[in-house]
C-alpha cells in the first residue's frame, strides 16, 4: 500500500466531485458526526437541513470539519478533511443573494433537498418553513490517497 498527500487542487477536485460528506461539530467537548448532502462552490460547502442537533451545535460553535471519502479499486481510496466556519443563510434581507446561490448549486443535483428536508419523526406544522440553508467557509483542507 502506498499513501500520498493530495495537492490543494486534488483536494478541491475531490470535494467538488462528491455529494455526501461527514460533518463534525462539537459542544462542551463532545464531538458529533453526521452525514450530509452538500455542494461545493467558491470555497464553501453548501447544505440544507431541518432544525436539530447539528444546527443547534453549529450555532453554538461554528468551528466544524467536513470529511469526504472516495473509494477506489480494491483497497484504494482518497479522502479530504476540510476545516472551516459555519454560517447560516437565513431567509432575510442581506442574505438573499448568497441564499439563492446556495439553492442554485444544491439544486444541480437530483433530489438534493430530500436528506435535509426530513426527520425520522413527525414535525408540527407552522406558518413558516423551518428549513435551513447554511454554508461552511473552507479555511483549510488536507487529503490523502492510498493505492495498492
Amino acid at each position: 500500500m502506498h499513501i500520498r498527500t493530495l495537492s490543494g487542487f486534488e483536494c478541491t477536485e475531490l470535494l467538488a466531485g462528491n455529494r455526501v460528506a461527514f460533518l463534525a461539530c462539537t459542544k462542551d467537548d463532545q464531538p458529533y458526526v453526521v452525514p450530509i448532502h452538500y455542494a461545493y462552490s467558491d470555497g464553501h460547502v453548501y447544505a440544507f437541513s431541518m432544525p436539530g442537533k447539528k444546527i443547534e451545535w453549529m450555532r453554538g460553535n461554528p468551528r466544524v470539519s467536513v470529511f469526504v471519502e472516495q473509494p477506489g479499486k480494491g483497497k484504494a481510496w482518497k479522502s479530504v478533511v476540510a476545516e472551516g466556519r459555519y454560517e447560516e443563510l437565513p431567509d432575510e434581507i442581506g442574505h438573499k443573494v448568497v441564499r439563492e446561490h446556495a439553492w442554485s448549486v444544491l439544486s444541480k443535483h437530483y433530489d438534493w433537498w430530500e436528506p435535509g428536508a426530513f426527520k425520522p419523526y413527525e414535525q408540527q406544522l407552522s406558518g413558516h418553513s423551518p428549513h435551513i440553508f447554511f454554508r461552511i467557509l473552507v479555511e483549510q483542507m488536507s487529503g490523502r490517497e492510498a493505492k495498492e
